[in-house]
């Protein structure tokens, strides 16, 4: 495959049941760090609490 994909399908058992948005993620996750940056969090914890929220 050769172009950009922005949205992806979510497949369970053969179907698609929702539709991804990479862009939408990939702001959330930039939201995530950065508010725990302001709250003295570490990057680490941040990267591991969106990590364990997405599953």
């Amino acid at each position: 495959m050769i172009g950009k994909f922005r949205h992806l399908p979510v497949v369970e058992n053969g179907e698609v049941i929702a539709i991804l948005d990479i862009t939408k993620c990939l702001y959330d996750a930039i939201a995530r760090v950065e508010k725990a940056s302001q709250q003295g969090g570490s990057f680490a914890a941040a990267v591991v609490d969106g990590v364990e929220h997405q599953r």
